[in-house]
């Protein structure tokens, strides 16, 4: 049995809390439900937020990608559960602990209360939420089915979030290697080396070559360190002020396709999300030509806006989209004949969504793969630099007995 925290709503609309003992979280849900409770939120205990993730949260303030991802999950549970939009809202302004967050709903509270739409209103904060998460809103007010598009909406940013979160996990040993290796070999560069590098003075003689450049390379270190800051400072401001430029980003954007290894990465990721966040919107009732808009503006590559302008023209002329996908060197034929199939069927939505689905384990199987052959890499070359600067004081020790008495 684990230990699960809630936060759940009663009929009435008053905000209960609490912990539960069941051996899953949707068990606890379940039982929750059982009691009569909506729930809005289910925490395993040992994953609550430590002090220090609460300490940075409170410092930042900001809202988060997945502070969405839960306001989305709960109001569509308040509106399932036959609370009214405006009700929901004052639920969960009263429930959050965040300041920013707590500052948007009551935003969004008035706004509904003053008559608008809840999709008008959500557009009044385009940096917090996307055109097409205020589109799909828009469609679900207009078909009736508001409810549905919220939890459509939920499961992509939760289907979304996860992906990151799996990527970035996956990330933490690499980097945290890297930063030890690095580090160690600096802290051998600054401060053992040059220990000997006296001792060596004082022998006179000619010392190895590698010796020479390991010495070399410790003398600048220690008194031109700031000329490597410099320099590393100045590479990252030019670069990043290029990639930001219009013409760095098509370049950029052109190569990371092509890129040996990361390529086919790029390319999995850019089906998933083109394929989901399109076949989110066909659900939810957006128009096609519109939702074609919509993905263009929010995938942020311009091949790939480029081929969704393409499969646009194509669709409005009624030719469909498969053959515009297919003549692209971006979707594999996998996700090609997918599509046909959808198309086919009349159920291009859910074929989109499988789509997604597929190649989000794509993606999670090529990082696995990058990390599995990165980790040796990483070790194999901190070993050779480490060999390297213990090989150089060998040679220099082993030369003494050559040198002049």
């Amino acid at each position: 049995m684990d230990t699960y925290h809630y936060e759940a709503t009663t009929r009435e609309g008053n905000i209960v809390t609490g912990s539960i003992d069941v051996p899953s979280e949707r068990t606890a849900i379940d039982r929750l439900q059982e009691m009569g409770y909506f729930p809005l939120k289910v925490i395993k205990a040992v994953d609550r937020e430590g002090m220090l993730e609460r300490v940075m949260s409170s410092l930042h303030g900001g809202i988060k990608e997945k502070d969405i991802m839960t306001f989305t999950y709960q109001i569509g549970v308040l509106l399932d559960a036959g609370f009214t939009l405006d009700k929901s809202l004052s639920i969960l302004s009263e429930l959050t602990e965040k300041k920013k967050l707590k500052e948007l709903l009551d935003e969004l509270h008035a706004q509904v209360r003053s008559g608008k739409s809840f999709s008008d209103a959500l557009a009044k904060f385009p940096d917090v939420f996307p055109m097409f998460y205020v589109n799909m809103i828009k469609a679900g007010e207009a078909g009736g089915f508001i409810e549905d598009s919220i939890s459509r909406m939920a499961t992509y940013l939760e289907n979304s979030q996860g992906l990151k979160e799996d990527v970035r996990s996956a990330l933490i040993y690499p980097a945290l290697l890297s930063f030890v290796g690095g580090t160690a070999v600096i802290l051998l560069l600054t401060f053992v080396v040059p220990q000997f590098t006296k001792i060596f003075a004082d022998m006179g003689g000619a010392l190895p070559l590698p010796t020479v450049i390991l010495l070399a390379i410790s003398n600048s270190l220690v008194h031109y360190w700031w000329l490597y800051l410099a320099f590393f400072a100045a590479v990252y401001y030019f670069a990043r002020r290029y990639l930001r430029s219009p013409k760095g980003r098509r370049y950029w954007d052109q190569m990371k396709f092509r890129l040996p290894v990361f390529g086919k990465l790029y390319k999995e990721a850019a089906v998933s999300r083109f394929a989901r966040t399109l076949g989110t919107l066909l659900a939810s009732g957006v128009p096609i030509l519109n939702a074609f808009q919509i993905v263009k503006g929010t995938l942020g590559s311009e091949k790939i806006s480029e081929i969704i302008a393409s499969v646009r023209e194509s669709t409005r002329k009624g030719r469909g989209i498969s053959e515009p996908l297919k003549n692209s060197d971006i979707f594999p034929p996998l996700a090609v004949h997918m599509v046909t199939v959808g198309e086919e069927t009349g159920k291009l939505d859910e074929m989109l969504i499988k789509i997604a689905d597929r190649f989000d384990i794509e993606v999670r199987t090529t990082v696995k793969r990058l990390l599995s052959l990165l980790e040796p890499v990483l070790i194999l070359i901190m070993g050779i630099v480490v060999g390297f600067i213990v090989v150089s004081m060998l040679l220099a020790i082993f030369s003494i007995n050559e040198l002049p008495l």
